[in-house]
Order: C-alpha cells, then sequence, then structure tokens
C-alpha cells in the first residue's frame, strides 16, 4: 500500500507540468491603454491570446516588467475560471530601438520560453531607412536568447496596409530566416490578410487607423496563437 501511495505521488508529481513562459514584447497595440472619454479600450492583442490559451487548456504564463497600459490597465474580465496577469514589455509610443535598449535591463527579472515581437510602427522608416529597425530587432533577439538560448520567437508583421508597412513585413520574414536556428527558432506571424483600418467602415479593426479595437485585438491573437500553438505544450 505504501509502495502504491508513492508510486501515486511520483506519477502525479510527473504530471505537473512548468508553465511555458511568454513574453510579449511591442509598443501600443500591446501595452493596450484605458479607454477615456468615448474612447474605446485598447485591451492588447495579449489579452485574446491568454483566453485562446485558457480555452486551449494550456498551462502557460505571461512575463515580463511592465504590468499595466497606457495610463491604466482596461478591465480584464476573468475567464475559465482564470485571472488575467497582465505582465508585459509593451510600451505605448516606443520605437523599436528603445524597446530593445528598455530590454537589457528589463528582462533580467524574467526568462521567457516563447516571445511574440510586434514592433517598427513608432520607426521612422521613411526617413531612415529600414536599416535602423532590423538592427533594433536583431538586438532585441539577442537579449531573449541571452536569457533563453533556447527561446522561440514570432514577430508579427504589420498589418497596416500603406506602405512603408507592406515593405517591413518582407524585410521581416526575411530577416527571420537569416537569424532562425534549430534551438531558437525565429518565425513571422502574418496579420494583414483581412485587415481594415478606415474607423468608420462597418468590419473596421481599428479605432483610429492604427490601435486595434477589441475585433482588431482578437484578429491578431488569433493568428499569433495559431503559429506559436505547437510551442505551448508544457515542459
Amino acid at each position: 500500500m505504501i509502495r502504491f501511495l508513492a508510486l501515486l505521488l511520483l506519477s502525479t508529481t510527473l504530471m505537473a507540468a512548468d508553465p511555458v513562459r511568454i513574453v510579449c514584447v511591442g509598443d501600443s497595440i500591446t501595452q493596450g491603454r484605458v479607454g477615456r472619454g468615448n474612447n474605446v479600450p485598447t485591451y492588447s492583442w495579449r489579452y485574446p491570446l491568454w483566453q485562446a490559451c485558457v480555452d486551449a487548456k494550456l498551462t502557460v504564463d505571461f512575463v515580463g516588467s511592465m504590468t499595466t497600459g497606457f495610463e491604466g490597465s482596461p478591465d480584464y474580465a476573468a475567464h475559465g475560471g482564470k485571472t488575467f496577469v497582465n505582465h508585459h514589455e509593451g510600451r505605448w509610443g516606443w520605437t523599436t530601438r528603445a524597446v530593445a535598449d528598455a530590454l537589457v535591463d528589463g528582462s533580467k527579472g524574467w526568462t521567457a520560453d516563447v516571445a511574440v515581437v510586434f514592433l517598427g510602427t513608432n520607426d521612422k522608416i521613411k526617413e531612415e531607412g529600414m536599416d535602423p529597425t532590423l538592427k533594433s530587432m536583431r538586438d532585441i533577439i539577442t537579449v531573449l536568447r541571452g536569457r533563453n538560448a533556447a527561446v522561440k520567437v514570432a514577430i508579427g508583421l504589420p498589418f497596416q496596409e500603406w506602405e512603408p508597412f507592406p515593405a517591413l513585413s518582407k524585410a521581416y520574414i526575411a530577416l527571420a530566416a537569416e537569424l532562425t536556428t534549430v534551438k531558437s527558432p525565429v518565425i513571422t506571424v502574418a496579420t494583414a490578410d483581412g485587415w481594415v483600418s478606415k474607423p468608420d467602415a462597418p468590419n473596421t479593426l481599428t479605432v483610429d487607423w492604427v490601435h486595434p479595437n477589441p475585433k482588431g485585438d482578437a484578429h491578431i491573437a488569433t493568428r499569433v496563437f495559431a503559429v506559436i500553438k505547437p510551442w505551448l505544450k508544457t515542459k
């Protein structure tokens, strides 16, 4: 009997899985904000991504040094009996370079198994070209790999229909192919298909041409989840 109980305890211990740690890195669409006046809150795609993980019964832990939205956090409702933990590395209005620099210290308090990065919208690509943005993205991946050499990285492609963002998408795809390794894969997440930026369009996905509304957040999250789901198997 004692041996049976010991084996049962060992089996239960082995079945208990450590969460897969996810860090979401980006600017305003990643951080989110409270709606003010008649503005619709921007919850961030992180919230529906977390809901998808809960629905799929995946054991995940969102990590990051940031714990609020811009000027306060939206009201994130519980889902599936669980509470959303608002940890991330999203910084409203920041460039890719600024986020890369902030991650050097910001990443010291956490380690990620999976990273999802949406950046580039605030960069001066038209004036300076794409090289500074691509260099900054390389530096972000270097920082992430410094924390975990086997980190898996998904770069979110811009959803904006106007240039230079379609060109930036192509550059990110090439960058991912350049940086990916068997140990630490780098892939991209396509978000532009079906995207509608015009705020007054019946099927719009934004509140102001740039920041997603809840449908836009869900649009992004669905595509992110489909790409990273194979990486979310418990350790």
